[in-house]
């Protein structure tokens, strides 16, 4: 039996639980409506979500939470780019069965989720400590980072959904909201051009008006970056957004000029904004 000490594994399953739920009025709405054959970017439909979901829960967290440290070497794959990771998102499409509904794709989900419940209740904070492949882009960590991937990507892929049903419901909580930025913005660092960074000081403010979400400090010190909760008071960016336009700039379905044209992005001052672009030329 697992011991009491599980805050912050609950934690993770809350807002999992959370993200889960949220996906499922959408799921709802869509199979009330026969909503499914619509697009979701260029190359998916609707129908193509749940089951695209049900494979991730299915070969990341929960084969990783099964197998741990021994996995054997020859089923290692690690996939190290974008272009690979397109890839195996197009093999485990073509595995699909012929046929298959939306709705027989929701209930492969659904028993996915069924399993990680399962596979949680059994655990406790210490074996988020125990070894864990991960096949996108990491390798071997740790079990923690099979339940980070898990609550971040179904944020995004929730979000992602509600905003090309041109939903503005569910809401998602502050508090999975944080964690899945927080997550999310640790990744900028990877983006700096350090040659660009090397003797200046930058701090830029990621501000969001979500109610209680708050904000993010990007801070580059003569070559590295970092980020932070809160917001520096002497920041030299200050860029203000919702959540959504966030996640519809950072998925290519909105491009960020056209945010800041429509006010949806508010910048402080244009001249950091240019600086922030070389620090981190991500596009």
């Amino acid at each position: 039996m697992p011991s009491q000490n599980r805050k912050q594994l609950n934690e993770f399953m809350s807002h999992i639980e959370e993200n889960w739920d949220n996906l499922q009025i959408l799921f709802d709405e869509l199979a009330a409506s026969g909503g499914w054959d619509q697009r979701h970017g260029p190359d998916w439909t609707f129908a193509d979500l749940p089951y695209h979901l049900a494979y991730c829960n299915d070969e990341i967290l929960i084969r990783g939470l099964k197998v741990g440290a021994s996995l054997p070497e020859g089923e290692q794959d690690l996939l190290a780019s974008p272009e690979a990771i397109n890839d195996w998102n197009a093999r485990k499409f073509a595995e699909r069965p012929a046929g298959q509904t939306a709705g027989q794709s929701v209930a492969q989900w659904r028993a996915t989720c069924q399993e990680i419940r399962r596979l949680a209740a059994n655990m406790d904070d210490a074996d988020l400590e125990k070894p864990f492949w991960m096949p996108l882009m990491a390798g071997w960590t740790t079990a923690v980072e099979g339940f980070e991937f898990t609550r971040t990507h179904d944020w995004s892929e929730f979000m992602q959904l509600r905003i090309h049903m041109e939903r503005d419901e569910p809401v998602p909580s502050a508090g999975a909201t944080r964690a899945y930025l927080n997550r999310i913005l640790q990744f900028f660092p990877l983006f700096l051009d350090r040659e660009a960074a090397a003797g200046r000081e930058f701090n830029a403010v990621m501000a969001f008006s979500d109610p209680q979400v708050g904000a993010f400090t990007i801070r580059v010190v003569d070559g590295n970056a970092t980020v932070a909760e809160g917001a520096d008071q002497d920041a030299d960016l200050v860029m203000t957004q919702s959540v959504e336009t966030f996640e519809k700039t950072l998925r290519g379905i909105q491009k960020p000029a056209e945010a800041m044209g429509s006010g949806e992005i508010q910048v402080s001052d244009f001249e950091g904004l240019a600086v922030f672009g070389k620090l981190f030329p991500m596009g």
